[in-house]
């Protein structure tokens, strides 16, 4: 494998692992965002695919571009100081509930398999994501290099052994969902945008692993349409399933628990991956928010931050998806836009040099004539 290809799944793989997440991986987000809407879901799907893999394509191609270190070199510029700020503030706070989150979710895994105390979980999960976040941005890609083949591979996996053994394909509307808005192009909207929060965060700093705009653009698109795949996969057994997985915490581990005991405990362990790769995602950018505000040495602004997540990691799981993520996802609506006419921007600037550049060899041809 040659180094570009390496460097385009390194970087596809860091921009998949800001998505999927706990919520992700186990149905609740595709489950209230999509599945909600039945047929509607799948082309919900298909419409976030496209605009992750424009996001990652434009984001990426700017920060190499334009040699971008950091988030505040992406935001500002575009959207001014007053804007800025009030984004920064909405990011910070965005970044660091998920990881509030996931540090819970984590930790509740963790307790059940050591059989200890609750708060022991978050604990572990919390030294444990300390540990990461002190490697720096190196070691977030080694850890997302490695884990989100892991979360790929074992929730395809798993999905398609349960697609294959269904007793029957049921696609009669599903009663029972709670729909996050009245149409699934405006939550397909929503996803995107709360998703871009953390996912652009983590680009801008992906500048050293941009040794070319060929990297900078596959990394982006490869990743984005990949999450649409995935996502339709969990659509599929969610939909087709019965009802009663509609009141569960965590529906696909429900699902795959009824047909395969061993394949169950293995999903847990996924969904462990999954809660940490997240944690650590947005933990990392929310760290850098902070850091770049104070002036506290990062190896004691970690611990500090970590020791605080311990005691506020008792949020609901479902609930954060179906209040706080919809929320957020208000508020990243206008850094989705604004990404997007920056995309169209670079579209009309490269067709401009374009012409620009036909129209000279034009007038040379004939000036030789």
């Amino acid at each position: 494998m040659s180094q570009d290809v390496k460097n385009i799944l390194k970087v596809a793989s860091i921009y998949m692992a800001t998505v999927i997440g706990a919520g992700f991986a186990s149905g609740q987000e595709i489950m209230q965002f999509f599945s909600s809407y039945y047929e509607g879901g799948f082309y919900g799907i298909v419409l976030a695919g496209v605009l992750f893999a424009l996001i990652g394509y434009i984001v990426l191609v700017k920060v190499y571009s334009e040699r971008i270190r950091n988030y505040e070199e992406f935001l500002f510029p575009s959207v001014g100081w007053v804007i800025g700020w009030i984004m920064e503030i909405m990011v910070t706070l965005f970044m660091g509930s998920v990881l509030c989150i996931m540090v819970a979710g984590a930790g509740s895994i963790i307790s059940g398999a050591l059989n200890i105390p609750y708060h022991y979980g978050t604990l572990i999960a919390a030294i444990l994501c300390m540990i990461v976040f002190l490697t720096d941005i190196k070691g977030i890609v080694a850890l997302s290099s490695f884990v989100t083949p892991i979360l790929v591979l074992g929730i395809l996996g798993a999905g398609f052994y349960v697609i294959v053994n269904m007793d029957a394909w049921v696609f009669s509307p599903v009663p029972g969902f709670d729909a996050i808005t009245d149409n699934w192009l405006v939550s397909s909207l929503l996803y995107v945008s709360y998703n871009s929060i953390s996912g652009v965060a983590v680009m801008c700093s992906l500048l050293p692993y941009l040794k070319s705009r060929k990297i900078a653009a596959a990394g982006g698109i490869i990743g984005g349409l990949a999450l649409s795949f995935i996502a339709i996969v969990l659509n599929i057994i969610l939909y087709v399933f019965y009802p009663d997985i509609v009141s569960e915490e965590i529906p696909v581990l429900s699902i795959i628990g009824r047909h395969n005991f061993i394949l169950g405990e293995f999903y847990k362990i996924l969904l462990l991956l999954a809660m940490f790769i997240s944690a650590v995602t947005s933990g990392y950018g929310f760290i850098e928010r902070i850091a770049n505000k104070v002036r506290i040495s990062r190896k004691i602004l970690i611990p500090v931050i970590c020791g605080f997540v311990v005691p506020i990691s008792n949020v609901g799981f479902s609930g954060l998806i179906s209040s706080v993520y919809p929320a957020f996802g208000y508020v990243g609506m206008f850094m989705l836009f604004m990404i997007l006419i920056q995309g169209l921007n670079m579209l009309v600037s490269k067709l401009a040099a374009s012409f620009a550049f036909v129209s000279s060899k034009r007038e040379y041809k004939n000036r030789d004539r």
